[in-house]
């Protein structure tokens, strides 16, 4: 299986409380992102509901996502362009 960088940017004090929890539970970042990633692909969104979320209207958004409310999907890239 090939890799690729991931490269985002992140508070410096979470990402440093995070990975002191993950190296606590034996796991390295890497294999937190790859856990995350295939859980998302598994379940088609975010494996759980966040405990922190900016604003009412996102909750509200992530909520009736998670249900498939609203929720198109396309068989490919070009049907989805084609819609737009």
């Amino acid at each position: 299986m090939s890799s690729t960088r991931i490269q985002h940017r992140i508070d410096a004090n979470l990402k440093q409380e995070a990975e002191d929890i993950l190296e606590e539970q034996g796991y390295k970042p890497a294999q937190a992102i790859t856990i995350f990633y295939t859980e998302i692909k598994r379940i088609g969104g975010f494996p759980f509901l966040p405990s922190h979320v900016p604003n009412k209207k996102l909750t509200a958004t992530l909520k009736t996502v998670n249900k498939g409310i609203g929720v198109k999907s396309y068989k490919n890239k070009k049907d989805f362009f084609d819609s737009l």
